[in-house]
Order: C-alpha cells, then sequence, then structure tokens
C-alpha cells in the first residue's frame, strides 16, 4: 500500500501540472498525452490513476468542445486529484491503526 501511495502521489505532483500549467492547454500535447498513456499502462492496478487519467480526457474533451475553460477544468482537476489522494491517506492511516491494534500497541 505504500508502494501506490507513493507512487500515486508522485506521478499526480509530476503530472498534474503538465495537465493545463499557466493557462497553457496541454491537452492535445502529444508529450503529456504519452506521458498520461504511459502512467496508466505501468500501473494497470492502480484504480486512482485510472481515475484521474479519465477525468483528465473527459476535461480535455469539454475544454476543446469549449464547454469549460482551462482554468475551470484545472479546478475540476485538482478537487479530485486532492480528494484521491486525500482518501488514499486515510487509507494508509486506517491500516496503520488497525495493524498497531492487531499488535497490542
Amino acid at each position: 500500500m505504500n508502494k501506490t501511495i507513493i507512487v500515486l502521489t508522485l506521478s499526480i505532483l509530476l503530472f498534474s501540472c503538465s495537465l493545463y500549467a499557466e493557462d497553457k492547454n496541454y491537452c492535445n500535447d502529444p508529450g503529456t498525452n504519452m506521458q498520461w498513456e504511459t502512467m496508466a499502462q505501468e500501473h494497470p492496478d492502480d484504480l486512482q490513476i485510472h481515475a484521474l487519467h479519465a477525468i483528465r480526457l473527459g476535461l480535455c474533451f469539454k475544454v476543446d468542445r469549449g464547454d469549460l475553460t482551462v482554468d475551470q477544468a484545472t479546478e475540476i482537476f485538482e478537487n479530485m486529484r486532492s480528494a484521491l489522494i486525500d482518501a488514499k491517506v486515510r487509507d494508509m492511516e486506517n491500516g496503520l491503526e488497525d495493524d498497531k491494534n492487531e499488535r497490542g500497541l
């Protein structure tokens, strides 16, 4: 579980900036798109990464279609990213607490 949270956190921190940095729309950037595809392929069982990848694809579609501005899409993505990281941290904390209880600490 520790590996998952570390990979998720580092990957998302690295790639969230490349989603939409400084009002530049990276949705159609081949390098950024390849990074997301690679990350999803390298972590086929990590549903959080797949969820963020899917959210990114949907947000990019809506930005390209004109339904959302880049700023709006960024806010939505960052809110979802934060929620997923917070949930993963809570799961880890609960797991650590369960381990302590099982050991009688």
